[in-house]
């Protein structure tokens, strides 16, 4: 007696068609990351669009990376062994580096005489809650607090629940998104107020303090936002005059130092591994959070909603030079703003890096 067998010819064709498919996608999306990073890493001081898309290739890179782990995990469950590796280099490159760091022992705050704890955190015109961030201030301790953002009620909290401890300040509070404060418990040897070329609105305050018996300059550090064209230009200028203007101050640029240590501290609205912050690695600036950080740090992103659950970025920064080296970087929780505030502590270098 026969038997009639089931014609498996039409499936067959549909997980061949859809292997094919797959593997399109993978070779491609492969090909592609790793094509748009090397690109992307070439771009310098180019046209303005090129700039800003070889920003968004870097600034994504991670988020791109979580997209190639999960392709290279289909392609091993397909045993598509070259595939997976081409998908593994991918991912390595862009989530692997946070590997390393996590391997990092965590160093808690250490708020001494040596250190140096420096806070920062952009307010999102004003409406950062007050107690929430005054409640993780008193935690931490800090020496310095450099605010962004700094308007609406915030002059009066600062006046009524900072002043006393912090009494040494330098204020512009504005209507518009660049108001600005740094507060100190350490007396100013120096401080002023710079407006950057071409944005008279647009001032950024340093003061210089003294440290274990030596000059640090705090610079507070908000830049322009890449959200036009235009601005990306002004961003990447912005960022030359910083890395100018202090490795200048540190007395690398064929002139007596004014200072022993600098920390450019503040909303960036970059990340440290961007063409954006190269002129400050150039001129010998370090991000406190990639040397110490065990984690990747992030400080901005959607905090409610859907959105919620993608990876931050880290536009936040403590970028330091001179004779400082960090001993703990931190982000604080979320305090009603788009950033989440930092925390970082410096003490002086005792020996070459």
């Amino acid at each position: 007696m026969s038997t009639v067998q089931p014609d498996m010819t039409g499936s067959e064709s549909i997980r061949s068609w859809l292997g094919r498919v797959f593997s399109w996608v993978g070779w491609a999306a492969a090909a592609g990351l790793l094509s748009a990073l090397i690109l992307a890493r070439l771009v310098d001081s180019g046209p303005s669009q090129f700039a800003f898309l070889a920003l968004l290739v870097q600034t994504f890179a991670f988020h791109a990376g979580l997209a190639i782990t999960v392709l290279l995990l289909i392609a091993v469950a397909l045993r598509r062994w070259r595939l997976g590796i081409a998908l593994l280099l991918g991912a390595l490159v862009t989530i692997g580096p946070l590997g390393l760091r996590a391997m990092r022992s965590t160093t808690p705050p250490i708020d001494g005489a040596q250190t140096l704890t420096v806070l920062s955190c952009n307010l999102s015109f004003g409406r950062a809650d007050a107690a929430s961030l005054i409640t993780w201030i008193n935690e931490i301790d800090p020496d310095v607090i450099v605010l962004q953002e700094y308007g609406g009620d915030w002059p009066r909290v600062v006046e009524a629940q900072l002043r006393a401890r912090y009494p040494h300040t330098i204020e512009d509070p504005q209507t518009h998104a660049f108001g600005s404060a740094t507060l100190s418990r350490l007396p100013f040897v120096e401080s002023t107020m710079f407006t950057w070329a071409g944005d008279q609105d647009v001032r950024m305050p340093r003061v210089t303090i003294e440290h274990e018996g030596s000059a640090v300059d705090i610079v507070n550090v908000h830049t322009l936002p890449p959200i036009a064209m235009s601005w990306v230009r002004r961003q990447m200028d912005q960022t030359d005059d910083l890395a100018l203007e202090g490795s200048t101050r540190l007395g690398e640029r064929g002139v007596s130092a004014s200072v022993a240590g600098a920390v450019l501290v503040g909303d960036f609205n970059a990340p440290w591994n961007t063409n954006h912050m190269r002129p400050l690695a150039r001129s010998g600036f370090w991000e406190a959070h990639s040397r110490v950080g065990s984690n990747r740090g992030a400080t901005w992103g959607p905090t409610r909603g859907p959105m919620a659950l993608a990876p931050g970025i880290r536009l936040d920064h403590a970028v330091y030079g001179g004779d400082l080296e960090p001993v703990f970087s931190v982000v604080g929780p979320d305090v009603g703003s788009d950033h989440r505030p930092i925390a970082t502590g410096f003490r002086w270098r005792t020996q070459a890096p």
